[in-house]
């Protein structure tokens, strides 16, 4: 039997999209390790809709409104779900080892229309995310680095 599933690890972790009915695709990310951030993205044509959730540990989420720049965060568990809409950028700081955090999303992936803001020139969401990890090392993806 072929697996048509993809999936993606690299140093934070794995990510494995997969489809659901009712929704887009389902986003699968397993982050092994504490103070592990994914972020911040948003897609335009389409945008997206995202219902996130922590399927094991905990995460500080982080959306950022893309026409208001306001900044809005959530610490969410197992118990938690989150709606983030369009028009915002989303990104997540794991807070707890082996955190496994899924993503229902609405709005085909286009890559072109990607978009990543680098999470350190927004000031308050640095200041946000210096204070939660303190002197411990934030681990993140060269591309979220850099941005798009």
């Amino acid at each position: 039997m072929e697996n048509n599933i993809n999936i993606f690890p690299d140093s934070r972790g794995t990510f494995i999209p997969y489809a659901i009915r009712g929704w887009d695709q389902m986003n699968i990310s397993i982050n092994p390790t504490i103070y592990t951030f994914r972020g911040l993205h948003y897609q335009t044509k389409p945008f997206q809709t995202k219902l996130v959730k922590v399927i094991q540990g905990r995460v500080l989420d982080i959306i950022y409104n893309l026409k208001t720049k306001e900044i809005k965060t959530f610490e969410l568990d197992i118990n938690n779900d989150l709606l983030v809409e369009d028009n915002y950028a989303h990104g997540f700081l794991t807070l707890e080892d082996n955190t496994i955090f899924t993503y229902l999303v609405k709005g085909n992936y286009n890559p072109v229309s990607e978009h990543s803001i680098v999470w350190n020139t927004i000031p308050e969401i640095k200041n946000i995310i210096e204070t939660v990890i303190g002197k411990n090392k934030l681990i993140i993806s060269d591309k979220d680095k850099i941005g798009k």
